[in-house]
């Protein structure tokens, strides 16, 4: 029983990580269409930095569980 409360805790929180992932992903698309991005490069910067740091941990996981 206990084990199985920490697999569908573990997808929760994968679920959880995956949606704010993508909600980001769109807020970022938004942002560049509008033309956000050109008037403040601080948010620029830290939207893609915060985008690509996800994206790696996000490969990095994976390739460690596939090898």
């Amino acid at each position: 029983m206990k084990n199985s409360l920490l697999i569908i805790a573990f997808l929760l929180a994968g679920l959880l990580g995956f949606a704010i992932y993508c909600w980001a992903l769109i807020d970022w698309i938004q942002d560049y269409r509008t033309g956000i991005f050109a008037r403040d490069h601080n948010e620029a910067i830290r939207d893609t930095g915060g985008i690509l740091l996800y994206s790696y941990a996000g490969f990095r996981f994976l390739r460690s569980r596939t090898i």
